[in-house]
C-alpha cells in the first residue's frame, strides 16, 4: 500500500471510529433529545460510509470494489435525509409524518437503482478501473439518476445548512456556537465532494467520505465543548421566550445578564441597553421591584398598574460546572388570579350576602380593631344600634320577600349616608351596628338621625302595594384615655349601652334616636 494511500485510509478510518464513537455516545446520552435520535442515526450512516469506503480503496480487484461500493450505498443515500432532519427537529421545525416519509423517497430509488445498475445503467453508465493509479481506484461513468442523487443530497445538505444558520441569527449568544460547529461540519464534505466532482482529487479518489470524517471533528466540538444535545437552545428560546411569568436572569454582581418578553408587562422600560447594567439602575423607576430583588427572598408584591397585577417573586441560583454559585433567575409569577379570587372569598366571609354590609363576626372583628387603634385625645368612637319597627308586622303582612327588600333598602340607606365612613354591619336578623371611629358623641347621633330620616322616607313597592317602614336607634359613645388601650370589653360595653339607648327610643314611641347617657356622667373608663 502506498504511503500516501495510507494516508487516506487512516484518516477515513479514523473518522468511522469517531462516528461510531459519537452514534454510541448519542445513544446512551441523548436519544431523547430534540434532533438526536437523527443524529444517531446519521453518525451511523457516516460509519457505515467510512468503513466501506476504507475497505474499497485497499481492495485488490474490481468485484471487491463493487462490493464495497453496494456496502457504502447502504448509507450515503440516507445520510442527507437523517442530517435534514436532525436540523429541522433541532430547530423545532417539524415535519408531519407523510412529509419525512416522502424524504425518503429518492435515497429509497437511489438504493435500488445503484444495486440493480447493471440491468439497466441508470446510475452508472459505466464501471471500470484507472489506468494511472498506483493502486486499484475505480472509475465511474454518471448516469441520470446519479445526478438526480447529487442533486438531492446537495439539496439536504443546503436547507439543513440554511435552518441552522437562520435559528443561529435568532438564538442567544451560548448557543451560536454549537449551531456554528455543526454547520462547519456540514460545510466540509461539501467542499470535499465539490473538489471531487470537480476532477482535482489524485487519481479520481473521492474524497467525500475523508472530509466526511473530517466534519465529524467538528460534530465532536458540538457535543462536547459546547454541549450542543445538553440544552437544546429552541427548547430553551421556546420555555423562555413564551413563558407568561416575567423572568430576569442576573449574573453575581446583580448585572442583568437576559430577560423574557414577559418580564416587559412589569418592567416596559426593559431593551438590549439594559443588558450589563446594574438591576438597581435598571429598576429605578420601579421600587418596589428593585427591593425585592435587593433583598433576594420570595416575596408577594402588589404593583402599580392601572389594574390590579399581583406577582410572587421566586429566586433560583445559578451555579456553574465547579458548583459554584454565578448569579441567579428571578421570575416573577402572575397571582393576580389567585389574590382576587381570595379577596373575593374573604369578602363573602365577612359580607351578609342580602345588605352586602360586614356580617356579625366581621362587624365585631373590624370594630375590635378600629378601637385598639383610636388616637388618644381624639374626638372618639360612637357606636349605632338599631332596628326596623315593627319588622315582623312587614314580612306577616307583605311576605319575606317585601321584609327582604327593605333590609336592602336599609342598607343603601346606611351606605348613603356614611359615604365610606365607619364600620356599617347585619348584627342579625332586622338590627344594625355601626361602629364610627374619630366620631363625638353628637356626630354620631346626627348620623343616626340621618339614617332614620332616610329610612322613614324610603318607600317600596311590592306587587302594586307600598310598603314604608321606620326604625328606631340607640346611639353610645367613648371619649378615649391617653394611657389606656381599648379593644373587645370596650366594645361590647358600647353594644349594650347603645342597645339600652335602643330601647329607650322604643319606649318613647319607636322612630327617633337616643344617646346614651351615663348616670352623673359615669365615665366609661370606669366600668
Amino acid at each position: 500500500m502506498s504511503q500516501q494511500l495510507l494516508v487516506y485510509v487512516s484518516v477515513i478510518l479514523i473518522g468511522g471510529a469517531l462516528s461510531l464513537f459519537l452514534a454510541m455516545y448519542a445513544m446512551l446520552r441523548f436519544r431523547n433529545a430534540p434532533g438526536g435520535r437523527y443524529y444517531i442515526l446519521a453518525a451511523l450512516m457516516a460509519s457505515i460510509l467510512a468503513f466501506g469506503y476504507a475497505f474499497e480503496l485497499t481492495s485488490g480487484d474490481l468485484n471487491q470494489i463493487k462490493f464495497w461500493i453496494g456496502i457504502e450505498y447502504f448509507s450515503l443515500p440516507f445520510l442527507p435525509v437523517f442530517t435534514l432532519l436532525m436540523c429541522l427537529e433541532y430547530t423545532d421545525m417539524r415535519l408531519g409524518p407523510w412529509k419525512r416519509r416522502a424524504l425518503f423517497i429518492i435515497p429509497m430509488l437511489t438504493f435500488v437503482l445503484q444495486h440493480t445498475n447493471e440491468f439497466h445503467h441508470l446510475y452508472y453508465t459505466s464501471v471500470g478501473l484507472r489506468a494511472d493509479a498506483p493502486f486499484p481506484v475505480v472509475e465511474l461513468g454518471k448516469g441520470p439518476w446519479y445526478l438526480v442523487h447529487t442533486v438531492y443530497l446537495y439539496g439536504c445538505l443546503a436547507v439543513s445548512i440554511s435552518v441552522l444558520l437562520m435559528r443561529m441569527l435568532k438564538a442567544r449568544q451560548r448557543f451560536r456556537l454549537q449551531m456554528l460547529a455543526m454547520t462547519a461540519g456540514m460545510l466540509v464534505p461539501v467542499a470535499g465532494n465539490l473538489y471531487y466532482l470537480a476532477g482535482k482529487s489524485p487519481y479520481g479518489i473521492d474524497l467525500g467520505p475523508v472530509f466526511i470524517s473530517v466534519s465529524f471533528v467538528f460534530h465532536s466540538m458540538a457535543i462536547f465543548r459546547f454541549r450542543m444535545f445538553n440544552v437544546a437552545p429552541i427548547a430553551r428560546e421556546i420555555v423562555f421566550e413564551s413563558m407568561g411569568d416575567g423572568v430576569l436572569v442576573l449574573n453575581e454582581q446583580d448585572f442583568v445578564v437576559d430577560y423574557n418578553p414577559a418580564m416587559l408587562r412589569l418592567v416596559p422600560e426593559l431593551s438590549k441597553s439594559s443588558i450589563g447594567r446594574g438591576a438597581s439602575e435598571v429598576l429605578a423607576s420601579h421600587p418596589t421591584i428593585a427591593e425585592c430583588v435587593r433583598l433576594g427572598s420570595e416575596h408577594d408584591l402588589k404593583l402599580d398598574t392601572v389594574h390590579p397585577f399581583y406577582v410572587h417573586a421566586r429566586f433560583a441560583p445559578i451555579r456553574d460546572r465547579d458548583s459554584r454559585r454565578s448569579g441567579r433567575i428571578v421570575t416573577f409569577i402572575d397571582i393576580t388570579e389567585r389574590v382576587v379570587l381570595e379577596e373575593k372569598l374573604k369578602k363573602l366571609a365577612s359580607t351578609d350576602g342580602l345588605t352586602g354590609l360586614f356580617n356579625k363576626n366581621a362587624l365585631i372583628e373590624k370594630s375590635e380593631q378600629a378601637l385598639r387603634e383610636l388616637a388618644p385625645g381624639g374626638p372618639g368612637v360612637s357606636v349605632i344600634m338599631f332596628d326596623v319597627d315593627h319588622f315582623k308586622k312587614v314580612n306577616d303582612t307583605f311576605g319575606h320577600e317585601a321584609g327582604d327588600r327593605v333590609l336592602a333598602g336599609v342598607s343603601d340607606v346606611i351606605r348613603r349616608v356614611l359615604d365610606g365612613r365607619g364600620i356599617a354591619g347585619r348584627y342579625g336578623g332586622d338590627e344594625f351596628v355601626l361602629c364610627l371611629p374619630q366620631t363625638c358623641a353628637e356626630q354620631g347621633r346626627i348620623a343616626a338621625e340621618d339614617i332614620r330620616a332616610g329610612v322613614e322616607r324610603m318607600e317600596i313597592t311590592v306587587e302594586g302595594r307600598a310598603v314604608r317602614a321606620t326604625s328606631s336607634f340607640g346611639v353610645s359613645h367613648l371619649t378615649p384615655s391617653p394611657h389606656l388601650q381599648y379593644g373587645a370589653p370596650e366594645m361590647q360595653l358600647l353594644m349594650r349601652r347603645a342597645d339600652h339607648a335602643l330601647y329607650q327610643s322604643k319606649k318613647l314611641g319607636r322612630n327617633q334616636a337616643s344617646l346614651y347617657r351615663d348616670e352623673e356622667s359615669e365615665s366609661l373608663e370606669a366600668n
